[in-house]
């Protein structure tokens, strides 16, 4: 899911995964509704091993970082604050008393 649009897509990993590829390495994408890349850390990534859906947009993974020997532990927490953050931007856009 993008952070900024919220809508869901499913990734296309390349061909070959690289070696340095780790749960802890992060994922540059592009947001195919809003144009906005992300990079988030691949344990992050939801996945689903079923048959796509075809209306489910498609995203190729721009570029693999190699293991961050650092990664954020409160990663999960950071991504579901910056969601937050971006759904009352859009509420307060929306719903925002004209003066």
């Amino acid at each position: 899911m993008c952070p900024n649009c919220e809508h869901h897509f499913r990734m296309i990993w390349p061909e070959c995964l690289p070696t340095h590829h780790h749960p802890c390495s992060k994922n540059k994408m592009k947001c195919p509704d809003c144009n906005e890349v992300t990079e988030l850390y691949d344990f992050l990534i939801d996945r689903i091993m079923q048959a796509p859906d075809p209306c489910i947009p498609t995203v190729e993974v721009l570029s693999i970082s190699p293991r961050d020997p650092n990664p954020d532990p409160y990663a999960r927490s950071h991504y579901r604050q910056k969601v937050w953050a971006c759904r009352e931007a859009r509420y307060r856009l929306t719903y925002r008393p004209v003066k």
